[in-house]
């Protein structure tokens, strides 16, 4: 008699316990589920109030500024040693020197924080890479340095993405100097954004 009255009740047992494991399975998924909302929620909102935006006030802040716009996240999100400055679009009526006081205006917000590199971005696309010491300095001078200068002289703190230096400082007469200096300006321009432009819009 005694084992036939212990059976059921380890058969009871079972079947009680058994509903746990599916329960406890799932509040494991919607643990992980909520830990990764988290932290993507929290990757955005740092990229968001560190870079996005300042830049997004400072556009604001300078009516010359509504011709260009830019977005500006760490590179890959989470690398907060590069910056990727990235342009999404420019007006027709925009000129070079408006897109470049944009980056200038950027940097001068960003002047107190130190990174490695700084990615030259159009229509998500990676173009070229501007030294973190040197963007830091563009910021510094920004009220103080002749813009003329820093537009001659910008094009040779640039690389490609591949590390190749594509704007060597030109050797000559100061006449033949400033008119290579221009052009590299140009077409650095042309190699960031402005052949992406006319495609996009034929």
């Amino acid at each position: 008699m005694s084992e036939e009255s212990d059976t059921p009740v380890v058969a009871v047992a079972t079947d009680l316990q058994s509903p746990k494991k599916p329960t406890l399975l799932l509040l494991a998924v919607l643990g992980l589920i909520l830990l990764a909302g988290c932290t993507v929620g929290g990757v955005w909102m740092y990229n968001e109030t560190t870079l996005q935006k300042p830049l997004q006030r400072m556009l604001v802040a300078d009516p010359r500024n509504h011709v260009v716009r830019a977005k500006a996240h760490f590179d890959g999100w989470i690398d907060t040693h590069s910056v990727v400055f990235d342009l999404t679009d420019v007006a027709g009526d925009s000129s070079q020197m408006d897109v470049f006081r944009v980056l200038l205006q950027y940097a001068r917000e960003q002047k107190d924080h130190q990174y490695q590199h700084i990615i030259l971005a159009a229509y998500g696309q990676k173009k070229f890479v501007v030294p973190g010491e040197y963007f830091q300095q563009l910021g510094r001078e920004y009220d103080t340095q002749n813009p003329i200068y820093t537009v001659r002289t910008f094009s040779h703190h640039v690389s490609a993405m591949d590390g190749e230096e594509p704007f060597p400082e030109p050797d000559g007469g100061m006449l033949w100097v400033l008119k290579e200096e221009m052009e590299q300006f140009n077409d650095l321009n042309k190699r960031w954004y402005l052949d992406d432009f006319v495609a996009r819009h034929k």
